[in-house]
């Protein structure tokens, strides 16, 4: 079955969280009675959520990279608009993590400058944002320093395998120019 736009957010937050795995959660409910893990568990649960922040804007990208073929020159300029517009929209459909108090007003600003570059040049694909994912993800691991050269190489190459992978998924689930056509008339887009 092929989506339109109709159901991009839902695709969007799915997809986005299956670059993410389960363990924060699941980490919190084994070890909840252990305090000592308290601020661990906290720093993976932020590692989680900017991380999906992250994820969530590069598969906008890719969309977009994916759907600018389908429409004219001219609509270029109105695509991006819809698309940039997803972003922060999806985003409010999660409630902030502890430690956004004041929201996602970051994220969506950081998101903005870098879809208003990448809409500039050649469209992207999954295997060019990857590292922007990887690295949100690596650095906001809390993993020991010691273990970090080590694991750097497999977290990235885990993301960029995954990255693709969803990539492929969205060319099979979604009609890009009935979404781009949808998108433009912004009609039946619903968040």
């Amino acid at each position: 079955m092929r989506f339109s736009s109709v159901r991009l957010r839902d695709v969007g937050i799915a997809l986005a969280f299956s670059l993410l795995a389960a363990l924060p959660g699941i980490l919190k409910q084994r070890f909840a009675e252990r305090r000592e893990l308290a601020p661990f568990l906290d720093a993976l649960d932020r590692c989680r959520w900017d991380t999906f922040a992250a994820v969530l804007g590069d598969l906008v990208l890719v969309a977009e990279g994916k759907l600018r073929p389908h429409v004219a020159t001219g609509e270029h300029g109105r695509l991006c608009a819809a698309l940039a517009g997803l972003y922060p929209a999806i985003l409010a459909t999660v409630p902030p993590p502890a430690h956004r108090a004041d929201g996602w007003a970051e994220a969506i600003a950081s998101f903005a400058l870098r879809f208003r570059e990448a809409s500039k040049g050649q469209p992207r694909q999954a295997l060019d944002v990857a590292d922007h994912s990887a690295r949100c993800l690596f650095e906001s691991l809390p993993i020991h320093t010691r273990y970090r050269e080590l694991d750097e190489e497999v977290v990235y190459g885990a993301v960029r395998f995954r990255m693709i992978a969803v990539s492929q998924e969205l060319e099979r689930r979604l009609d890009p120019a009935q979404m781009a056509g949808e998108l433009l008339a912004d009609q039946n887009v619903t968040l």
